[in-house]
């Protein structure tokens, strides 16, 4: 059996990868801070560069959310091409709404 799946009840899994993992919790804390900045103080949530952190760690937090969702591993591709799509609409509405504000 391979380092990156297991068998589980007589099913195979695929083991979420250890950076997947990190990068997860990492944008995950990044979140909080960045939320209540946009929320709390109005003037300094529409900047570009607030906008971007928050778009980049909205992305990074759903693709990598979308990725640990699949655990069976006859499901990992479609997971992938999930967390891909997700990740593609979401950049092209924070551009949107960046350019709108602009």
């Amino acid at each position: 059996m391979p380092a990156s799946s297991r068998e589980v009840f007589g099913r195979e899994f695929r083991r979420t990868p250890v950076w997947v993992w990190w990068v997860q919790r990492l944008s995950g804390l990044a979140l909080g801070p960045l939320v209540a900045i946009h929320a709390l103080a109005p003037e300094m949530g529409r900047q570009s560069w607030v906008l971007a952190l928050l778009l980049v760690s909205i992305v990074v937090h759903g693709y990598s959310g979308l990725r640990r969702i699949a655990p069976a591993a006859n499901h990992a591709s479609k997971a992938t091409f999930l967390a891909w799509s997700w990740s593609a609409v979401v950049v092209v509405a924070g551009i949107l709404v960046m350019a709108g504000l602009s």
